[in-house]
């Protein structure tokens, strides 16, 4: 009897692992993957929702063909990663964890509530950061894929910057004034005269014939500046004269008062170098430091920064420059470095200090406010100009992908 009773348990868990099994099926095979049934249904509860909540004023897309397109992206989806297993791509913990921040940030929230929000809506948290990671690995197999195959010629860049698309998206406002005068000789003792220190203001009330009203002197974009002086006005920096510029009514010299815009930006940078002692499997930390406050003491008593440099610095980038690190803002240091230099006085010689990199000692031989806009205003051009190209090439190389790869779609029962 009980033998019976044991035969009825497993012919009745056989029958209900049957059926499990028969709830989930290969729907299609992608490389040297698969497509579960299952996988295609969350996809289509999950694009279902998601446009429920979008609540657009437009109809669902017919079942057939949006369950096509499900599947399809599912393909695409599951040859991206095939293909980013091959070629190594990894998303380390600390990536996923500053994207997690981020998209914890985007909702207003920290990490931690946000976490809380994701499981009191009934949603796996855990689940989330996968897909999120599946989407980051997606993305950089994207970009290698299609980066290489975008090019941005500098013609096509100002193209786009001088075009009225280019102005609407980058929004670059100027306020400029001039001076007109009939002659270049004029014009030339005036730009003269400005370069050496005298008040433009003043070299106007003097000199200007252009009888300029209070409205020609309000903030323009580029499409409402005179033709004449577009490219030259779009490439000059706050402060900057220009000139002379030679017109049907005579010589101009060009003053840029101001300009504003999501791009403007002027940043204060330091001229600085240092010598930078690091350590090695011969030199302990202690040896670093110890060598770093001779060549300290060599300086003080008068020998040169720029041989100390050659002869000391671990730096390849600045060693052979006497340590010269150029004009830069402070930002783009390593924090003690930045601190470091923030608090030092010109032409002093700072203590030596230690950075991620080393024992360092450096000084700041000059600082200037420079206007980088121009640089701000390329690189958001480039990057619109470079998206919209990565878009039209991703989706005929991912056709590409699709076409050499080998797919079965099978029937589902």
């Amino acid at each position: 009897m009980k033998f019976i009773k044991v035969l009825v348990i497993l012919f009745f868990t056989a029958s209900i692992f049957s059926e499990k099994i028969s709830l989930d099926q290969i729907i299609a095979i992608a490389g040297d993957g698969i497509i579960m049934e299952s996988q295609f249904l969350e996809a289509k509860e999950t694009y279902l929702k998601n446009f429920k909540e979008a609540n657009v004023d437009r109809p669902l897309p017919p079942e057939k063909f949006l369950e096509e397109q499900i599947l399809e992206n599912l393909i695409i989806q599951e040859l991206q990663i095939q293909r980013a297993f091959k070629a190594g791509v990894r998303i380390s913990d600390q990536e996923l964890n500053e994207s997690m921040s981020l998209l914890a940030a985007n909702n207003n929230l920290s990490l931690i509530d946000f976490k809380k929000e994701i499981e009191s809506q009934g949603e796996s948290y855990e689940k989330l950061r996968e897909e999120v990671k599946k989407e980051m690995i997606i993305a950089r197999v994207q970009r290698g894929m299609v980066g290489p195959k975008v090019f941005i010629s500098e013609q096509e860049l100002n193209n786009f910057i001088n075009s009225t698309d280019g102005q609407n998206l980058l929004v670059i406002e100027y306020k400029f004034d001039q001076i007109l005068v009939k002659n270049e000789e004029d014009a030339n003792e005036i730009l003269a005269s400005l370069k050496n220190g005298d008040n433009f203001e003043n070299l106007k009330k003097i000199e200007d014939q252009s009888k300029q009203t209070e409205e020609e002197l309000s903030w323009k974009r580029v499409s409402n500046i005179p033709t004449l002086f577009t490219n030259i006005i779009s490439e000059m920096q706050l402060g900057e004269f220009r000139g002379p510029i030679k017109s049907g009514a005579g010589f101009h010299i060009l003053y840029l008062k101001d300009k504003r815009g999501d791009t403007v930006k002027i940043e204060d940078q330091v001229l600085s170098r240092h010598i930078l002692v690091q350590t090695s499997e011969v030199r302990s930390d202690s040896q670093a430091e110890k060598l770093i406050k001779e060549i300290k003491e060599k300086l003080n008593q008068g020998e040169s920064f720029e041989i100390l440099a050659r002869l000391y610095s671990d730096d390849p980038g600045s060693k052979l420059d006497g340590g010269s690190l150029g004009w830069s803002s402070t930002d783009n240091y390593a924090p003690a470095f930045k601190e470091a230099l923030d608090n030092s006085d010109l032409n002093n010689v700072t203590e030596p200090f230690k950075s991620s990199f080393g024992w360092h000692i450096a000084e700041v031989l000059d600082k200037r406010k420079e206007d980088i806009s121009i640089t701000l205003q390329r690189n958001k051009a480039y990057r619109i100009l470079f998206e919209r190209k990565f878009q039209e090439q991703l989706e005929s190389t991912l056709q590409e992908m699709r076409s050499d790869s080998f797919v079965e779609i099978k029937k589902r029962s």
